[in-house]
């Protein structure tokens, strides 16, 4: 009778190499999907946060004859008294960093705003929740992520603030924006959208702007979206609808890095992009402005 032995393999080393190797990518791309999946969650939250913002507005033009809201945060400080805020500018404020006295509603001077600047603005009866104001892709610890658009609202110019009415060009589109019907495309015209001014401290003052002209040798950057989502941002139109503005430079998000590098250095008031660098991003903006006056096919 013959015996046959059997003769047991193991693993070899590099066996167990590759199978360490293939077992760590396989989570790698499971920790990157669960990743995307969050953020995605989160960029869907956002857009949420946006609708119900233009809702707040859209609503109160309908308890206040037609007016949306004013996307000022601060009272005006300049010295000509022509230009303070009425008393119908102030009570449309969404926001209120300084009450109608100027005391201020920060953390701290040009810090994080506190929760009865929020609760005090126009916007908080219909917004109703604190929450609602940040957005959850918002790293930072402030209340407030949003910003209205700076050409909506207002009755005469850029959110109503005399320091812009000097800057040469833009007298050209100073329009009342008071009503949805003053406003030739609400449906393509920015109402809110994710701003990340970390400049001086955590507050998005005032309204989102930035120079509607790129005929200039240099682009203006007043103030910078939030890249919190890989090349795109958030918004709300006047009509209630959402979306998000693509981007497709580098330029400006470089910018942007430098800005959240150094938050304290309150030199960054406006980016001039001397090279241009950030211009097909620049116009994806600018168009959301105010179309019909601004981006249409008669300006440059």
């Amino acid at each position: 009778m013959s015996i046959t032995k059997q003769t047991k393999h193991g693993f070899t080393l590099i066996e167990l190499l590759v199978v360490i190797a293939i077992i760590g990518i396989l989570m790698s791309l499971a920790v990157t999907g669960i990743g995307m999946m969050l953020t995605r969650t989160k960029a869907t939250k956002d857009l949420t946060n946006h609708k119900t913002i233009a809702a707040a507005s859209w609503s109160h033009s309908l308890d206040h004859d037609g007016r949306l809201l004013n996307p000022r945060t601060q009272l005006h400080d300049d010295a000509n008294d022509e230009f303070d805020s009425s008393a119908d500018q102030i009570a449309r404020f969404w926001v209120k960093s300084y009450d109608e006295a100027g005391v201020t509603r920060l953390e701290y001077a040009n810090g994080p705003e506190l929760s009865l600047a929020l609760e005090d603005g126009a916007a908080y009866p219909y917004i109703a929740t604190i929450n609602s104001y940040k957005s959850p892709l918002d790293p930072t610890a402030r209340l407030r992520s949003y910003s209205l658009n700076a050409f909506v609202g207002v009755d005469y110019g850029i959110d109503d603030a005399p320091s812009t009415f000097d800057i040469p060009g833009l007298s050209e589109f100073f329009m009342p924006t008071l009503t949805a019907s003053q406003i030739p495309q609400p449906s393509s015209t920015m109402a809110s959208i994710s701003e990340d001014d970390r400049r001086t401290g955590g507050p998005n003052w005032n309204g989102w702007l930035l120079h509607p002209k790129n005929d200039l040798p240099f682009l203006v950057w007043y103030d910078i979206p939030a890249f919190w989502v890989p090349n795109e941002v958030g918004t709300s139109n006047v009509d209630g609808s959402t979306g998000t503005i693509k981007l497709t430079t580098q330029g400006l998000k470089d910018r942007w890095e430098e800005i959240i590098a150094d938050p304290n250095n309150s030199s960054f008031t406006r980016w001039n992009d001397a090279g241009r660098t950030s211009e097909d991003d620049y116009n994806r903006f600018r168009k959301k402005l105010l179309p019909g006056r601004i981006g249409s096919i008669l300006d440059p």
